[in-house]
């Protein structure tokens, strides 16, 4: 028989015991989520609980509620049970947490500490366990609150108490948003000014123009916002921290352009990349001159030593990371040795984990390790900050992968299926697939990594057979872990307004479409 946790009223674990003896009488305090999806309309889908139900039967509730087993968080039971209840699953963040009590006629009773988890889902396969639900719609949630005043009886009582929780969190995240927006719109502009100075230093007025191309592409600045933000977070001062947070954007870009010149990518925040408007020769050139951008960023700090250190241990990280997923292409380059000598034919979740890590990952950590060393951080708060900044890196890549096959060319701004294009099986998306399926399908699947020019008919199949697997489904989970870490970190850190932004942001890219 399933068991149940027992906990007090601060979530602390007490024990187990069965489903009944946990609804029985008065009830024994135990762990519990509802989840609350949302459509992009704002209507939340909700559900009858079936006339089976030994409490409540018949009632209408919220889309989906249950209990996590011994071992599971809140996500992954709410994730589980959602597909077991509704039939379909979505990405669940938890918003709040409410204790309750509440007792049906001579039944039993349900007292517990209740997980709210919020999810979006726009899809229409939607199937429901007859056994536990007998109906479902999709509802104004104004409409809702009227009902509630008007035919409370229709409702369980921890769905009216959830979704008022629900909305006031929805509120608070909303605010939270225009703090962000504000935040980083003015820390980006600030960040565009300093690269255009560090990017024309010491270079001569007839390339200037050119050599700030890249900078005035835009893009979201996402990682100088970090750098500041855990810089200010832990109370440092803006005006110690600007110079290296452009630093680490020249740092970036300089990154962007070698890789472009790499992939032959012609297209960058749909714009044209830097070799594909002035030819690679001045690509090459161009990443040198933001390289030496860079370290005046790092060298115009109280403790340029250890940032310099830092910008030159992770640009030769990045490089690693570069060049293991170089390595991990399945054909092309004949031309280079080192490539052909070294190719993965295979590659395994580690080998994958290992290349994001260095090419992505680290960069991210860095800039909250810098932005930390400027306000002057203790060794504990400097740590906690590198571990928030390369979890959010490793979801940031996951969820990157995802985009690249899954995503809107106009929104994402570069092209869908790129990595399949590239021959890459270095994308977290098309490794689950191969890992999923077998026999002709796979043989397929590898034989389009495999040709020496692939055309868009060829992607095309290639997305067909990734989108009739589990692929997206696992890699959004995976990355859901990493967030999950991220936000952990961020609990030793001083509680206060950064703080929460920084728990915004890690939200918001769970979300992103760019």
């Amino acid at each position: 028989m399933e068991k149940l946790v027992l906990v007090d009223k601060k979530d602390r674990v007490l024990g187990y015991a069965s489903k009944e003896e946990c609804h029985k009488g008065k009830g024994l305090l135990h762990r519990a989520f509802s989840i609350y999806v949302f459509d992009k309309r704002g209507r939340l889908l909700i559900q009858q609980r079936s006339e089976k139900k030994k409490l409540w039967p018949l009632f209408w509730s919220n889309t989906c509620c249950s209990h996590p087993r011994k071992g599971e968080d809140y996500i992954e039971a709410g994730e589980r049970r959602l597909k077991e209840e509704m039939g379909f699953s979505c990405s669940l963040q938890m918003v709040d947490k409410f204790y309750y009590y509440a007792s049906f006629k001579k039944v039993g009773s349900e007292k517990e500490l209740c997980a709210i988890l919020v999810g979006e889902y726009n899809g229409s396969k939607i199937k429901v366990n007859p056994k536990e639900v007998n109906d479902y719609k999709w509802v104004n949630v104004k409409t809702l609150f009227k009902d509630f005043k008007k035919n409370p009886q229709k409702y369980t009582p921890w769905f009216k108490m959830g979704l008022k929780l629900c909305v006031k969190a929805q509120e608070r995240n909303k605010k939270l948003e225009k703090e962000f927006k504000n935040f980083s719109k003015n820390i980006a502009q600030k960040i565009y000014l300093k690269n255009k100075e560090l990017l024309s230093l010491y270079v001569d007025k007839k390339f200037q123009k050119a050599v700030n191309y890249q900078n005035l592409t835009g893009g979201k600045r996402l990682r100088p916002i970090l750098t500041v933000l855990s810089s200010k977070v832990l109370g440092g001062s803006e005006k110690d921290v600007l110079y290296p947070a452009a630093g680490l954007e020249i740092l970036h870009n300089c990154t962007l352009i070698i890789d472009d010149i790499i992939d032959h990518s012609s297209l960058r925040r749909q714009k044209p990349t830097v070799w594909y408007k002035f030819g690679t020769s001045f690509a090459q050139c161009a990443s040198m001159y933001f390289l030496g951008s860079a370290f005046l960023g790092a060298n115009r700090t109280k403790n340029r030593k250890i940032v310099s250190e830092i910008f030159a241990k992770t640009i030769k990280t990045i490089m690693d990371g570069e060049l293991y997923d170089i390595l991990f292409e399945q054909s092309g380059r004949e031309d280079e040795p080192f490539v052909v000598k070294n190719r993965f034919s295979v590659i395994s979740e580690k080998d994958y984990q290992k290349m994001i890590s260095k090419k992505t990952a680290f960069l991210f950590s860095t800039c909250c390790e810098v932005g930390a060393i400027c306000a002057g951080g203790n060794k504990r708060e400097i740590t906690a900050l590198k571990n928030y900044g390369f979890n959010l890196g490793m979801a940031f890549q996951i969820q990157d992968d995802i985009l690249d096959i899954f995503g809107d060319e106009k929104t994402f701004g570069k092209k869908i299926g790129k990595d399949i294009e590239e021959k890459k099986i270095g994308n977290i998306v098309i490794f689950y697939t191969l890992k999923e399926i077998s026999g002709k399908e796979k043989k397929s699947l590898l034989n389009i990594f495999k040709k020496g020019s692939i055309k868009e008919v060829d992607i095309k199949n290639a997305l067909k057979i990734i989108k009739s697997t589990r692929s997206k489904e696992l890699a959004l989970k995976k990355a859901d872990k990493y967030l999950k870490k991220a936000k952990e970190c961020l609990s030793l850190l001083p509680k206060n307004k950064y703080n929460h932004l920084l728990a915004f942001l890690t939200d918001f890219l769970a979300k992103r479409k760019i």
